[in-house]
């Protein structure tokens, strides 16, 4: 199966981290495994057993993750307790969200394996590999950790089992949120290529050796729209399989960006002959780098998507006036679906493509300016009180 061979460089380990299911078989005797079931429950009750120590002990015993030895203004702890516990959430939920979908999202692969033998058939054999970006985002990703450690380790007085505990929290998110999105990209541009080259098919028909009708263009055609229908009905279930994640972990990375940029800002405002007691701008850019690297990857991967996915409808627009037996042909199978924007959604709160970011950055820079006012407040209570 050309899918199954396209993203077989991802699909172990997110088997292995239950983001994916265990399938064996090929073609229509694919099937789920029913020891991979079981294998991603108990990774999903593990997750979620662990997970709710760990919040119940970062948020009861705060003052006992406390980065720096050095006494921070409350903000900045409080600020730093909710990421700790948002972190948690995100990678928690990204697994739950997947092993509750492994049975849809299977079925998705399956039906993708379906159309492939059509489209290998018509000469398609492109395969996208994101080897760059993912190597790029592995060492961000990477990188976090690696500084986490650093500043856990030799500048805090945690104890070990947290520091443990902390570190492990770290690496889960970055391991999950890294394979999410470099699966996400894998995925949908795979799907990006396919559609492109049904819509290059398509785009044949407005040319003027295909303004006669025939009965071989009549069928050529209708097997077009047939399987852009499925390629929608296929998108949509992406888009289903992977919206609960997809929110957790926007939400955590634009409190993580607006949260690490605000303590980078509290560190080049600190005077600098404190600068060192307080200084975590080496933790705060590992973060934002991250975490803007993976948003930008998953915005992008569904961008490209949509984007090639509502050409479609332009494309049908124009064939739909080269012919009145065309006109028959679109009018029956051009469902309204088809009509519709494709569009992915974090869960139906909010729509991520290229603008997303943008709308990101421009909300963390007001809530930016927000905790930079508290800030300054706390700051002037504490003088008023030493004088």
């Amino acid at each position: 199966m050309k899918i199954m061979r396209d993203i077989k460089g991802i699909t172990t380990p997110m088997q292995l981290f239950a983001l994916l299911p265990f399938f064996t078989g090929d073609k229509e005797d694919m099937r789920l495994r029913t020891c991979g079931r079981l294998y991603g429950f108990v990774v999903m009750l593990g997750l979620l057993v662990s997970s709710t120590m760990f919040c119940q002990d970062v948020l009861f015993a705060s003052q006992e993750y406390k980065l720096l030895s050095h006494s921070q203004g409350e903000t900045e702890e409080i600020n730093r307790t909710i990421e700790t516990l948002f972190c948690i959430c995100s990678y928690t939920m990204i697994a739950v969200s997947c092993v509750h979908n492994g049975s849809k999202h299977f079925r998705t692969l399956r039906e993708i394996a379906k159309i492939d033998e059509y489209l290998e058939v018509n000469g398609f054999n492109a395969k996208y590999s994101c080897r760059f970006l993912g190597t790029l985002l592995a060492i961000a990703s990477a990188s976090v950790v690696v500084v986490a450690f650093y500043y856990i380790h030799y500048l805090s007085d945690i104890t070990i089992s947290r520091q443990c505990i902390l570190i492990l929290i770290y690496s889960l998110q970055m391991i999950y949120s890294f394979m999410f999105a470099l699966y996400l990209r894998t995925i949908l541009m795979n799907l990006t290529q396919r559609i492109e080259f049904l819509n290059q098919r398509l785009d044949e028909f407005t040319k003027d050796e295909k303004n006669t009708f025939d009965k071989e263009n009549w069928r050529e055609l209708s097997n077009l729209i047939e399987i852009f229908c499925k390629f929608r009905y296929i998108t949509e279930n992406m888009n289903a399989v992977t919206g609960v994640a997809l929110l957790f972990y926007m939400g955590f990375a634009f409190y993580t960006v607006t949260n690490q940029s605000y303590l980078a800002f509290s560190t080049l405002t600190t005077p600098t002959q404190l600068r060192k007691n307080y200084d975590t701008m080496g933790l705060s850019c590992a973060w934002v780098l991250a975490e803007t690297t993976t948003m930008s990857m998953i915005c992008s991967s569904c961008d490209c998507l949509a984007s090639e996915a509502n050409t479609t409808s332009q494309i049908l627009a124009r064939v739909y006036g080269k012919s009145k037996e065309f006109q028959n042909i679109i009018d029956k199978f051009l469902t309204k679906s088809i009509k519709q924007d494709v569009q992915f959604t974090a869960y139906g709160f909010f729509v991520i493509d290229n603008s997303t970011l943008f709308k990101i950055f421009s909300a963390v820079t007001t809530y930016l300016v927000i905790l930079i006012q508290f800030k300054q407040l706390e700051d002037s209570k504490l003088e008023d009180s030493a004088t």
